[in-house]
């Protein structure tokens, strides 16, 4: 008889919850969910063990509950409760970013815009809220997050933090479902399409075609910019904040000493499973292989469409060990202003994103979220095979890029890769401009 063990089990009916633990009150405006606590031995590799409050609550979140304003679709009323009969509560909140978004400039184009759906569905995006943004019953709670992590459209999370011995840590983490027919309205009101085109992709990750990309709809080359470069991968990344945390993540190589060593198809990391949680017993495979010799760099001057403002675009092109599969990095859309003066001990500080379209960054405040609007955002990051077709970057383990300046000048700026799931750092690339 085959044996199911306790493991599996779990993982079953985690997998199941958003079907399970969803209600919808006779008030169509109300919705009431279930929160799924998950203790040290249900989640042995969380990142935050050694890292979060010494009075951690591992079960600490019973139900929750989402008023929907019937003025505006968008704005809600979230409360939270908890076994000691206390409440969370984030009132009048403007949900609209959360929700996946087709870039105004990419419309036109089905591909391009699933793309982007699913790129921002399945990555996560962390929404910080301090001060007067909640009420708590707590008052030992200092900061609330809301999480859509980067799983199916329905699986969010809400950590709670405490202040301790000068530190904000993690006091207590729930896992909850979104009510489905709340998202497809709110994403068909963001995107004005309807959300069954979308929705086998945003519900179950699926393997997109790898098409050519339309690079028009993106943006226009004015000129180049002559800049030299180095590839500086042959060297240790600074072991420091969500990095030092999430280290033990890492299953192969067991032991590395440069960020080169990671470079091979045989690196394996935790992979994240539902309703988010790392899982190293599901190794994820990679493909950083073909992110080992890099060949070139090329950055532009741009424009895109509908912005006003001139951006800038870096590509780099990388051959595998055995120089057979060419494999592009391209990044644009970007801003340079926006990037910060760090020294490289300080790498985990730098501006940073995921792979995709219009994204929003991986951390926010409810303020930068809000500022952040998903349908002009001109950022894009993308890989593509030697004949300019489409790689989903999460095969290849890169989730997106770390930017910084190491001089006031802004002359010299670096570029390190995020592994996937931020595990670790992957690559570190250094410009030099000419100016």
């Amino acid at each position: 008889m085959l044996k199911i063990t306790f493991f599996v089990l779990l993982l079953i009916s985690i997998s199941t919850s958003c079907q399970l633990n969803e209600k919808e009150n006779d008030n169509s405006n109300t919705f009431n969910f279930d929160i799924r606590n998950l203790s040290d031995s249900q989640y042995p590799d969380n990142p935050d063990i050694g890292f979060r409050a010494k009075d951690y609550e591992n079960e600490w979140f019973t139900n929750g509950e989402i008023k929907v304003h019937q003025e505006n679709v968008n704005y809600l009323d979230f409360q939270f409760s908890t076994k000691e009969k206390g409440t969370i509560e984030i009132n009048n909140m403007d949900v609209s970013e959360f929700i996946p978004t087709i870039p105004e400039r990419l419309k036109e184009n089905y591909y391009l815009s699933y793309i982007a759906c699913i790129n921002q569905e399945w990555n996560r995006n962390q929404v910080k809220f301090l001060g007067k943004e909640y009420k708590t019953t707590d008052k030992n709670i200092v900061r609330v997050d809301l999480a859509r992590n980067c799983l199916n459209a329905y699986l969010w999370e809400i950590i709670l933090y405490v202040k301790e011995d000068e530190n904000i840590v993690p006091y207590a983490h729930g896992w909850f479902c979104f009510p489905h027919d709340l998202y497809a309205k709110l994403f068909e009101e963001k995107n004005n399409v309807a959300y069954a085109s979308f929705k086998k992709g945003m519900e179950n990750w699926k393997d997109p075609a790898n098409y050519t990309l339309k690079m028009d709809l993106m943006r226009n080359v004015i000129a180049p910019i002559p800049v030299s470069f180095a590839d500086s991968s042959s060297t240790m990344y600074p072991l420091d904040g969500a990095r030092k945390k999430k280290f033990k993540e890492i299953i192969y190589p067991e032991k590395f000493a440069t960020m080169k060593d990671l470079q091979t198809d045989y690196s394996l990391f935790a992979t994240f499973s539902p309703p988010g949680f790392y899982n190293k017993k599901d190794p994820r495979k990679t493909e950083l292989g073909r992110i080992y010799n890099l060949k070139n760099v090329e950055v532009h001057r741009t424009k895109n469409p509908g912005i006003s403002e001139e951006t800038k675009e870096i590509q780099f092109t990388f051959l595998d060990k055995k120089q057979v599969r060419e494999t592009k990095l391209v990044i644009g859309g970007l801003n340079f202003n926006d990037f910060p003066v760090l020294n490289s001990t300080k790498a985990n500080d730098g501006w940073k994103n995921s792979m995709g379209f219009g994204n929003h960054t991986f951390y926010e405040t409810y303020t930068e979220h809000n500022q952040t609007k998903a349908k002009l955002n001109p950022y894009y990051a993308f890989f593509t095979d030697g004949k300019n077709k489409w790689l989903d970057s999460h095969k290849i383990g890169v989730d997106g890029p770390i930017f910084y300046f190491s001089d006031e000048s802004r002359k010299t700026l670096h570029m390190w890769l995020l592994s996937f799931e931020r595990h670790a750092l992957v690559g570190h690339y250094v410009a030099e401009f000419n100016r």
